[in-house]
């Protein structure tokens, strides 16, 4: 069965256009999804430069080749871009205007059009190594896990070496693959795989940015919104989950139960604005001291907890006495006057580890707290490691009071 080319071509305007519109609708009912604009426009680029080569054809003429060519460069540049703002940084745009006008001012050489070669070389150089950006863009901001993401990082990467291999084929492959006599067959066929990935690529975007929606509203109801540290809620779903993963692994974990000393009378003394200062540096302090891969969480009021995984209880105590250092040393500002958190505030810290206590959260938890408070019965301001005989010992003791 024979594919008619400028059929394909034809729906290919269609979808590019109102796929264009949609984005378009979309952007301007949420105005900080930014890259809904670029692709909009992008497909609007696009779908002009298909539209002018389904009318003028395939002929070396500038408006037909020329412009229709300078559009869907441009197409492929606002994509690029598109992606830039998705994941947060600023359009660039001196390759934006400058990519389709080298293509113009190529095309304004004479002997430029009328080379099949040439044309196919400068295109496929310009639009391959923005497609390879774009999917660069993605990569680089994959620590936002979305799973939609490396689709599109495949997609752009594979749309990226189709391109980039018409340079290979030049001599073997006809118009427009290589640069050999146009054939319509290979002209629809790739008509047909455009029009797919165009649907697939709105699709993609659209999946992405409501991933990201949902991502941002778990994030929310497991953050704490004063401190940014992680929450009671994130603490029994990522606290549970980390330690089932080192108890299937065999692996050392410690939990650290941090407390802050006299911090009622600070909030006595200098109001809630005052302990929310306290609370905020203290949390700063602890994020200097571990690591990307380890968890703080705000349990509630001045307890915090913080998960090290992988780590034994000498690392875990080091850590530990790094912070209560740190904060012991670190002054805060309140109510306009520099308050020294070395005199008002400090911070006892009780220390679990999974080798002793085993594997369970709510175990780990208790028995971090129980070290805790016998730091604060010893005088505050200190680190001790929970002990299993001494825990027994002490629980004797507290029941005979």
């Amino acid at each position: 069965m024979q594919i008619d080319p400028s059929t394909v071509l034809f729906f290919g305007v269609l979808i590019k256009l109102l796929l264009s519109v949609l984005l378009l609708a979309f952007w301007m009912s949420d105005r900080r999804a930014i890259w809904f604009a670029w692709y909009s426009v992008g497909l609007a680029f696009g779908g002009t430069g298909a539209l002018i080569l389904l009318l003028r054809g395939f002929e070396p003429a500038f408006t037909a080749i020329g412009i229709a060519a300078a559009c869907l460069v441009s197409a492929i540049a606002c994509v690029w871009q598109g992606a830039r703002v998705f994941e947060g940084r600023l359009p660039l745009w001196l390759p934006l205007m400058g990519a389709p006008a080298l293509w113009l001012a190529a095309c304004a050489v004479p002997g430029f059009l009328d080379s099949a070669a040439w044309r196919v070389v400068l295109s496929s150089t310009l639009i391959a190594s923005m497609l390879a950006l774009t999917a660069i863009e993605y990569w680089r901001g994959r620590s936002e896990r979305l799973p939609s993401r490396w689709l599109t990082i495949v997609l752009f990467s594979v749309l990226a070496l189709v391109i980039g291999s018409r340079l290979p084929l030049l001599t073997l492959a006809p118009f427009p693959i290589g640069a050999l006599p146009i054939e319509q067959s290979w002209l629809a066929g790739l008509n047909l795989i455009v029009f797919a990935l165009t649907i697939t690529l709105a699709v993609l975007v659209v999946s992405m940015t409501k991933e990201r929606l949902e991502l941002q509203q778990r994030t929310r109801a497991q953050t704490d919104p004063l401190t940014g540290a992680l929450n009671r809620r994130a603490f029994m779903i990522r606290g549970r989950r980390l330690v089932l993963r080192h108890q299937t692994s065999g692996d050392p974990l410690c939990l650290l139960f941090l407390d802050l000393d006299h911090f009622k009378s600070l909030n006595d003394r200098f109001g809630h604005s005052g302990g929310d200062q306290v609370l905020m540096k203290f949390v700063s302090v602890v994020h200097d001291f571990i690591r990307p891969g380890d968890f703080l969480f705000r349990l509630g009021g001045e307890e915090f907890c913080c998960l090290l995984p992988g780590t034994g209880a000498e690392e875990a105590q080091h850590v530990a006495e790094r912070i209560r250092r740190q904060f012991a040393s670190t002054p805060v500002d309140m109510n306009g006057a520099p308050v020294t958190v070395t005199v008002t505030v400090t911070v006892s810290i009780g220390i679990a580890d999974s080798r002793r206590f085993g594997y369970e959260v709510e175990t780990l938890l208790h028995q971090a707290d129980r070290a805790t408070y016998a730091a604060k019965r010893q005088g505050r301001n200190m680190v001790v490691v929970a002990d299993a005989d001494a825990t027994v010992d002490e629980a004797a003791r507290v029941a005979a009071e």
